[in-house]
């Protein structure tokens, strides 16, 4: 009767203890629900994919256009140039800031009208400027995703209207988007949420605010372009930070503009949820050691805590720089060196190395006396080497008789 009682509640010790365990799914392990025909989450500063769903599938792409056509009028023109309106402002349609030919406008006013309003008029003028005709900007456009890696990538205008030679994917927008954040006046202008345009006609809009409704609303957020087109449907890629870990995510031909940012919140989720905080380098920790000339050792130990958003299932690395040369004395918390922690080619952490003891310059004695160890012990290996030699000769002699 006592062996069934005990026996009984072990049973309920551990179904108090195991089973609400079994019930709980930890946030890397839950997948993202995304209606979108195709995806992708990416980790800015390394490249590395988190989650994909049909990411090579090549689809219109709409106003995600316009992250290269910024990108590259950012690079190959100042920002204080004043253009003037040409003729082929009348091709970009009616969609737009209302520019009119002739019309003059700064191109850092014109990149917020691009990229904050979705201005396809902004598109055409920036695009006629830069390249000298819009036919040769798209030649630049497309040199520029073959230069990135972009390879399924082919653009047929500066703004993204329908046109069937018009294309890209996912993972080639991901691609895109992560060089041109690397631009800081590229990334100023996406997270921007208003703009002020000078202009001279006061009859004409004049303030342009960003459609990208995730800089109200998803903490973090730091761009970078929405897009529509009744073919393409709607398209967001999209920007956030959280630490030190920056998530772009990029969402192809959802129905619903309500969807496409629900969605793109979801999967900023997931992709901050693969990395958690961790003390990854603890202060006076010994990294290594230095010998000194004259035999001492001192050891290099980190001068400082550091915590880091790392991923739990990938490899870190622990790269130790030491100083090639260290001269007598040694004060104790000198600098010699420094740790790096990396994870798939990011630097994730990294403290100084400081000598973890002092080392005074020898006196004239103690030299010595390291000379002549020094000089006893290299007479020492030549025996130790003649007598091994002696014997393996030998061992020889008598297996040759």
């Amino acid at each position: 009767m006592k062996r069934l009682s005990l026996l009984l509640i072990l049973i309920a010790v551990l179904i108090t203890v195991y089973l609400p365990w079994q019930g709980i799914a930890y946030a890397s392990d839950i997948q993202p629900d995304i209606s979108a025909p195709s995806a992708i989450v990416i980790e800015e500063k390394t490249g590395d994919v988190l989650w994909e769903k049909n990411p090579d599938e090549k689809r219109g792409i709409a106003s995600t256009t316009k992250i290269m056509t910024a990108l590259l009028v950012i690079e190959l023109e100042a920002l204080d140039t004043t253009v003037t309106v040409g003729d082929d402002v009348l091709s970009a349609g009616r969609y737009g800031i209302k520019l009119s030919v002739g019309e003059r406008m700064s191109i850092n006013d014109l990149l917020y009208a691009l990229m904050l309003n979705s201005a396809n008029d902004a598109a055409v003028v920036v695009a006629g400027h830069v390249g000298g005709s819009v036919e040769k900007f798209l030649d630049v456009m497309n040199m520029k995703a073959l230069e990135i890696g972009a390879e399924n990538t082919n653009y047929a205008n500066p703004h993204g209207l329908t046109d069937g030679s018009h294309y890209s994917t996912a993972r080639d927008l991901a691609l895109i988007a992560r060089y041109a954040m690397q631009n800081k006046d590229f990334a100023r202008v996406v997270a921007t949420k208003e703009w002020k345009l000078t202009r001279a006609d006061p009859k004409k809009p004049a303030v342009v605010e960003n459609r990208n409704k995730l800089l109200w609303s998803y903490p973090g957020a730091t761009g970078i372009k929405t897009g529509y087109t009744d073919s393409a449907g709607n398209c967001l890629v999209s920007s956030a930070k959280r630490g030190d870990i920056s998530i772009i995510t990029v969402i192809l031909g959802v129905r619903s503009q309500e969807a496409v940012f629900r969605e793109s919140k979801a999967l900023l989720d997931y992709g901050f949820s693969l990395y958690s905080t961790k003390k990854l380098i603890s202060e006076g920790t010994t990294y290594g050691k230095v010998k000194m000339k004259y035999g001492q050792t001192v050891h290099l130990v980190a001068a400082s805590d550091v915590k880091a958003a790392v991923r739990d299932s990938v490899d870190t690395k622990v790269i130790v720089k030491r100083k090639s040369v260290v001269r007598y004395p040694v004060k104790k918390g000198m600098v010699l060196g420094r740790v790096a922690i990396v994870q798939s080619g990011r630097t994730v952490a990294t403290s100084d190395l400081v000598a973890g003891e002092a080392v005074k310059k020898p006196a004239f004695s103690q030299i010595m006396r390291f000379y002549i160890n020094q000089f006893l012990g290299s007479i020492f290996k030549i025996r130790q080497a003649g007598s091994a030699s002696n014997h393996l000769w030998g061992e020889n002699h008598l297996s040759i008789a």
